[in-house]
């Protein structure tokens, strides 16, 4: 049952019969009360009270004792949106991002028909070399480029790399309208230099071109944030500027109007707003890279098989000696692990430096080293530890 309100009930006819006077009566001294009230309120009040007993307001403010105003630092979001920086940034970035249309065909148990779908992308050259997220061009039949309203060419994949989500177009820029072929190509900074609490403008096609370039800015709420996406982590610029469908593979500007991410993901849960993902752009340049000069991405391996993830509660009933690492059932005859000693019932704890915790882990370790480098694995060897020497090589 709904909460209600039960009105009081009058006797309208018991009330009506015993009035002790007219209506006109009374509303005439409500009429006279009310202009009195008025003019003592207006008039004699302030003009006897202010100067009789209370100071006159003075003209010039105030401030509480002891407090001040911090000064506009030029680095504050809230400044800069206000300085008018944001709608700078706009402008700048803004012609360097386009819509992506993917024409794809989905294959049902019963037909195949065709559907599309719509992202974004980053000019990052003035040849017509596009960046953006490796699921808007995925499974592509056919793929078309808004460079502005009307404004449409035919782009074909230069590359793409799951791993990374991460992908590379082209356009030819002599098949567009002659005042659309000098391209505005977008500027790129170290994303390694980003700080929390940062401005961060984001500009895509939210839900579609008919939102084409939306703008929202925000700061920079978290580094390095780990996100598995299809089964690989990666670490990733988190962002309360708005991030929602259509402005995957946008960008992602610092106060500059330089690149600091490309936009890839939101977390859709019931309660959670304001947390959006970037690829920093430091680990999106030589990726980029790759795809435009070899069409894909060569990433070193350590030739190991899994078999369990060592947790604290393993170590304690079998007496492991480390709490934490990556059980290896089996290592590749003539990979980088057994070249540089591995064995078979080695647990590895640590790769480059970092604790391995998760295959995941290890694998987000090998993907952010080159082939030919060489590291350091840290192996507990019957509850000994030993430290390995290790020389990658690509994966075959």
């Amino acid at each position: 049952m709904n909460d209600m309100y039960q009105q009081p009930y009058y006797d309208d006819k018991q009330q009506r019969n015993s009035h002790g006077f007219g209506v006109t009566t009374l509303a005439i001294v409500a009429l006279v009360s009310a202009l009195l009230g008025g003019i003592i309120a207006a008039y004699i009040g302030p003009a006897y009270l202010f100067g009789e007993y209370l100071p006159w307001p003075s003209n010039q403010s105030s401030q509480q004792p002891g407090y001040q105003l911090s000064p506009i630092t030029g680095d504050n979001p809230a400044d800069l949106a206000a300085a008018g920086v944001v709608a700078q940034v706009a402008a700048r970035v803004g012609p360097a991002v386009i819509g992506i249309t993917n024409r794809y065909v989905v294959q049902s148990m019963f037909r195949a028909y065709e559907n599309q779908a719509v992202g974004s992308g980053i000019i990052i050259d003035a040849n017509g070399y596009i960046v953006t997220n490796n699921h808007v061009v995925e499974d592509t039949r056919e793929l078309t480029v808004t460079i502005a309203p009307g404004v449409e060419t035919p782009a074909t994949l230069v590359g793409r790399d799951s791993v990374t989500d991460l992908a590379v177009i082209k356009i030819d820029p002599n098949s567009l309208p002659e005042g659309y072929r000098n391209l505005t190509v977008a500027q790129f900074a170290d994303s390694d230099k980003v700080k929390v609490g940062e401005l961060a403008v984001a500009i895509g096609n939210p839900l579609g071109l008919q939102f084409q370039r939306s703008t929202a800015a925000g700061i920079i709420s978290g580094l390095d944030r780990d996100l598995q996406m299809e089964g690989v982590q990666l670490k990733l610029l988190q962002t309360d500027a708005a991030i929602n469908s259509g402005n995957s593979g946008g960008a992602l500007a610092d106060k500059n109007g330089h690149i600091i991410g490309i936009n890839q993901a939101k977390i859709k849960l019931e309660g959670v707003e304001g947390m959006g993902f970037a690829i920093p752009s430091s680990a999106a340049r030589p990726i980029i890279e790759q795809l435009i000069q070899k069409g894909k991405v060569t990433r070193p391996y350590l030739g190991v098989s899994i078999e369990l993830e060592i947790t604290a509660q393993i170590n304690a009933r079998y007496g492991l000696g480390t709490d934490y690492g990556l059980y290896i059932g089996a290592v590749g005859p003539g990979s980088p692990a057994n070249l540089a000693g591995i064995k078979s019932g080695d647990i590895l704890t640590k790769l480059g430096g970092e604790e391995v915790h998760s295959f995941n882990e290890m694998q987000r370790i090998l993907y952010s080293k080159q082939v030919g480098e060489q590291i350091e694995a840290v192996i507990v060897r019957n509850r000994t530890t030993k430290t390995m020497q290790v020389k990658l090589v690509a994966t075959p």
